[in-house]
């Protein structure tokens, strides 16, 4: 069975509550505004629990799409309430609740509550605790030194008259919301292409500067959960397409050596809890899966690594479970062919290069149904299998017994990698453009995954020099946080 975590039953009661009250349309006339306060913060912490620590709970307590569901069932009401209330306390109380909690459109209610003169004590609360996490996160990055083509790529160069270039950004995403200005700033030549490293995204209302600029935002995102939330935010476009979705075609083939490894697992040791290494340790510690052998790589600090070594040998397993850390990235590939078929069960995630690095090696893969920020329409018959927790050790079996059923290199190749991914990015851009009124005179260049400038083409990142050069000017206009050094 799915454990349980910490304080996921109240917070299915607190939601119960929440939802009963709304779907009743009995509203909280009754309640002080102290209570109604309190309301908001448990509905919030609840929301954070069944969707991140909880979700495989969720899935088998009630769906994943449960509480999206229940939210945009309610938003009309509160905006009626919010628009019409009896009183102004009434219209007040609702407009909190669209502006705190993940309802549809919340990032526009929250953009102009943050900038009244003198906000509401609660959005107040929430604008330092998002100010408070991300100068915390800016804090350990201050050590570094920065070129832009660590965090943002040049995708097509703007032109006079009046055509945008593209600017992906696939890293650092809070740097623009803690330097006001910049973002707008940087709009007013590029449409923006985000690509936000993970699942959930209504966790993080900060992201809401993205919606706040000239040209809608266009963002990548994996997940339909994440999706469904972002194309109900005014200012905001998704489309599923990010990270691993661009993984470079120039990968080894699968090698012709025997396999050594039933399973392979890859995940940070450094985000354990996440990536839930300790569930595959477990589902190895089962009666029918007594006999496999697993490999685990991934990067991680040394103390992490080890960590996780004394977790294999408190289990028994280190006869049967070998463990790889910080490899190069040039040698994964290897590792993998000698492996049957891969695992990933992480709980958010943003498009994982990992499952893709696994379908170019020629091996399927396992991929918990209860994943955030992963689309799910990539796990075909030919790729692997989805399985909720219940069900992971049935498929595991299957998936070895049936090896022969998987094409997966043959799928990435016909339907993933950089250029067939690129492509249909392009594709999507140029229909916004032409949506916008904007000319469109030349594509966006190809796309990798990973590296620091992601350009599938060296040659591409020598010619958007002089691009990035003015790009930086801009910054520099700006009091920056970290260190930008030109490239």
């Amino acid at each position: 069975m799915t454990p349980t975590p910490p304080g996921f039953d109240e917070a299915l009661d607190t939601l119960d509550h929440f939802f009963d009250r709304l779907d009743s349309r009995r509203w909280f006339r009754d309640e002080p505004p102290a209570d109604m306060a309190v309301l908001r913060q448990q509905v919030r912490r609840a929301l954070f629990t069944i969707l991140l620590d909880g979700r495989p709970r969720l899935e088998a307590a009630r769906g994943l799409a449960w509480p999206y569901e229940a939210l945009q069932r309610n938003g009309s009401f509160l905006e009626d309430v919010a628009a019409r209330g009896k009183s102004a306390r009434d219209r007040l109380e609702a407009l909190l609740f669209l502006a705190l909690l993940p309802f549809p459109g919340q990032w526009r209610t929250l953009l102009r509550q943050a900038s009244l003169t003198d906000p509401h004590p609660e959005i107040s609360s929430l604008l330092a605790e998002e100010r408070r996490n991300i100068d915390a996160k800016l804090a350990a990055k201050r050590q570094k030194t920065f070129k832009l083509r660590h965090f943002v790529q040049v995708l097509k160069t703007p032109r006079a008259p009046g055509e945008k270039g593209v600017l992906r950004i696939f890293s650092l995403p809070y740097l623009f919301f803690s330097v006001p200005g910049l973002l707008k700033r940087i709009s007013k030549r590029y449409l923006i292409y985000l690509e936000p490293p993970w699942g959930v995204l209504a966790r993080h209302a900060w992201l809401r500067v993205y919606a706040d600029i000239e040209d809608p935002c266009l963002i990548g995102a994996g997940g339909a959960e994440d999706r469904g939330f972002l194309d109900t935010q005014p200012g905001i476009l998704s489309v599923p397409l990010a990270h691993g979705d661009y993984l470079e075609e120039d990968g080894p083939g699968p090698v012709d050596e025997e396999k050594a490894f039933d399973i392979v697992f890859n995940g940070l040791y450094d985000d354990m809890p996440r990536k839930r290494h300790e569930t595959v340790l477990d589902l190895l510690c089962r009666p029918d899966m007594a006999d496999l052998t697993a490999l685990f790589i991934g990067r991680g600090a040394p103390e992490n690594v080890a960590a996780f070594r004394r977790m294999v040998d408190a289990r028994g397993l280190t006869p049967r479970v070998t463990v790889m850390d910080n490899l190069p990235r040039r040698d994964v590939p290897g590792c993998l062919a000698r492996c049957r078929m891969g695992i990933q069960i992480s709980l958010h995630e943003n498009v994982c290069r990992s499952i893709y690095e696994f379908f170019r090696a020629d091996i399927p893969c396992l991929v918990s149904s209860a994943m955030a920020g992963f689309n799910f329409d990539l796990i075909t018959p030919e790729t692997g299998m989805l399985a909720a927790d219940d069900a992971l050790s049935g498929a595991v079996l299957h998936m070895l017994d049936h090896l022969d059923q998987f094409t997966p290199r043959q799928w990435f190749f016909r339907r993933s990698g950089s250029m067939n991914a690129s492509r249909r990015l392009n594709d999507h851009i140029r229909e916004i453009f032409g949506r916008l009124g904007y000319p469109w005179q030349e594509d966006i260049v190809s796309m990798g995954s990973s590296g620091a400038n992601r350009y599938e083409d060296p040659a591409d990142y020598r010619r958007f020099l002089p691009e990035f050069e003015t790009l930086l000017a801009v910054f520099r206009e700006f009091p920056l946080p970290v260190r930008i050094e030109p490239e």
